[in-house]
């Protein structure tokens, strides 16, 4: 997180100084790119090289960051509904399909909180 934050901050006084604009608040967005951000493979290719030089493991691609991030949302008790606006889904359908497994996990710890009331 503190990466893509420093990131961002470089980003938004790179934009400044060329008269760019990022409405849309993008990540990975630069000027030279077709609608104004890479490819997929251009930063699956990039973040392969930043995590081999960071000796990070596992190496993970776009998606795996999206479901990472994701990931770290629901274990940090942000509601679902709010996840699926973030990662720009039209509901939570998709995301009870990808963090299902996760799910009865959450459910039957926080039922173990309620049996702890009575």
């Amino acid at each position: 997180m503190d990466i893509l934050k420093r990131l961002k901050k470089y980003q938004t006084r790179a934009n400044k100084e060329l008269g760019i604009t990022n409405p849309n608040n993008m990540v990975f967005q630069h000027f030279g790119y077709e609608k104004g951000v890479p490819y997929i493979a251009t930063v699956n290719k990039a973040m392969k090289s930043m995590l081999l030089e960071l000796d990070i493991r596992p190496l993970i691609t776009t998606k795996g960051a999206r479901h990472t991030f994701g990931s770290y949302l629901w274990h940090n008790d942000i509601d679902l509904g709010v996840i699926a606006k973030v990662l720009g889904h039209k509901d939570i359908s998709m995301l009870v399909e990808v963090y299902g497994h996760t799910l009865e996990e959450k459910i039957n710890k926080e039922f173990e909180v309620i049996k702890s009331f009575i």
